[in-house]
């Protein structure tokens, strides 16, 4: 098991050395040339975070190794899908570092698509570098920027749930009963901690967009992805509709990279969902590139209440459910 994870790790570094390979504990699954560890994470009601994925999640977080990483991965999901006692509207993860791209066709073949990436941007030592827009965008008046105060929360809240709503679209996210007041202590919290990370865009007197971005010491959580530190993480960004193509998202970003680089923090990650047209282009135009790319997939049954697992030739197996 060992030897499985230090090639694992090696090869890991290889691809990508900002990609961090955590422990995996102790409670694992085994297979040839690969080794997981299974976990579940469940919607809370009453949380104080929105829960950015199916209502149930079921991840398996492993290493591979061996001339054929696919291989090894794909008999270690087969194992672990096999195992799953997974109710329908479920979502199945496994996340795994972008630019390590030998094994994840093993994936794919099992109805695996990637969902989300977390993105790191690196800023060059000395004086903040703001990275600018390009096209016609960058021709036009920028927004002006200020810090956002407790009054503001209705605001952000609008703009927070559609956000949201936005993402959802793309078919991961399940926006919940919970998730306004959810969202909503979220931006209170972030609010009170008083580090004046938090700033809206104003255009001709009206609030065009938001962006918060969590401190090293709120961000522990999601720090251990990367070989960096200190490292500071994107919460949130929206422009309103109306707004957007006028430089609001890059006049907020070009202040929070500012703002973060003067308090010494060269590091910075954020989450954004794959197939979000608007996200994938804008974030690479500030500087950031995938880091970790988190597959996932739906357990869902057919009409006569089977449960369908999707075969490494695409083919489906079905499988009486509970």
């Amino acid at each position: 098991m060992n030897d499985v994870i230090d090639r694992h790790r090696a090869r890991v570094r290889a691809a990508d050395p900002l990609a961090a390979v955590a422990e995996l504990g102790d409670d694992l699954i085994e297979t040839g040339n690969a080794v997981g560890a299974p976990s579940t994470a469940t919607a809370v009601p009453g949380a104080r975070s929105v829960h950015w994925g199916p209502p149930v999640i079921h991840t398996l977080r492993a290493a591979v190794a061996g001339d054929d990483p696919a291989g090894a991965l794909g008999h270690l999901l087969d194992r672990w899908i096999s195992a799953l006692d997974a109710e329908p509207g479920s979502g199945l993860v496994a996340n795994w570092p972008s630019r390590d791209t030998a094994p994840v066709a093993a994936l794919a073949r099992r109805g695996f698509a990637p969902r989300s990436v977390l993105a790191v941007r690196v800023s060059p030592s000395g004086p903040a570098v703001r990275v600018s827009s390009s096209g016609p965008a960058a021709s036009r008046p920028s927004a002006s920027v200020r810090p956002a105060v407790a009054d503001d929360l209705d605001t952000m809240c609008r703009l927070y749930l559609d956000l949201i709503a936005y993402e959802a679209q793309f078919g991961w996210i399940s926006v919940l009963p919970s998730t306004p007041a959810a969202a909503r202590a979220e931006l209170e919290e972030k609010l009170a901690r008083g580090d004046g990370w938090c700033w809206l865009a104003e255009q001709d007197g009206e609030v065009a967009g938001m962006l918060s971005v969590h401190h090293p010491d709120h961000a522990r959580s999601i720090a251990p992805a990367v070989e960096a530190s200190p490292v500071a993480y994107v919460g949130s960004l929206y422009a309103r509709p109306g707004s957007r193509g006028r430089g609001i998202g890059a006049a907020l970003a070009g202040h929070a990279h500012a703002t973060v680089a003067a308090a010494g923090v060269e590091t910075v990650l954020v989450h954004y969902v794959a197939h979000n047209p608007l996200s994938v282009p804008f974030w690479s135009r500030q500087g950031y590139r995938p880091l970790v790319t988190t597959w996932g997939r739906w357990e869902v049954r057919d009409d006569h209440c089977q449960r369908k697992t999707m075969l490494p030739d695409g083919r489906s197996l079905l499988g009486r459910g509970r």
